[in-house]
């Protein structure tokens, strides 16, 4: 198999097996609760990258994909898959991934990092460790009607106050 092939794979097994799974720390919701509609409804564009994140210019690679994804709008989700799951620390990614989202902010994007390595957790629910680096690129005003329908439901109520800041929230 491939190596993009194989490391799609490997990540949409994880979404199956991790993220889309009901859990009682989120009260029975999934850790990610709007996963499994998204790729079952084709609206998560994977791809896989050797992506650089200490080139943020306009014309990287990186930047060239994500200007082509707030552009089309054909996906939800850019979700960018790196193939070598320990090319950089999580704490040196995680930096990276702050910077980048200095340059989402006029596309009206952010962005999530996944590392096999993270440390974000609800409850000791590691929600961001992935096998692989990657990506998540999102709207922000899709993802701020995403949690205004989660507040309506018990989804949040584990969560500390510094977690919830850390991803946005509110929004």
């Amino acid at each position: 198999m491939p190596e993009t092939a194989r490391v799609i794979a490997a990540m949409i097994q994880h979404l199956q097996d991790v993220l889309e799974q009901p859990h009682p720390v989120f009260r029975g919701l999934p850790i990610c609760p709007f996963a499994k509609q998204a790729r079952l409804q084709g609206k998560i564009d994977f791809q896989v990258q050797r992506f650089r994140l200490d080139d943020l210019t306009s014309s990287s690679p990186l930047m060239v994909m994500i200007h082509r994804f707030a552009k089309t709008k054909q996906h939800d989700v850019l979700l960018i898959i790196h193939p070598d799951p320990q090319v950089t620390s999580f704490a040196q990614f995680q930096q990276e991934v702050d910077r980048l989202n200095t340059h989402l902010e006029p596309l009206h994007l952010t962005a999530f990092g996944g590392h096999p390595d993270d440390t974000f957790q609800i409850q000791g629910v590691r929600t961001r460790q992935d096998p692989f680096l990657n990506l998540t690129i999102q709207s922000i005003e899709k993802l701020t009607h995403a949690s205004a329908r989660l507040s309506t439901t018990h989804y949040y109520d584990n969560w500390t106050a510094e977690a919830l800041k850390s991803v946005g929230y509110p929004r």
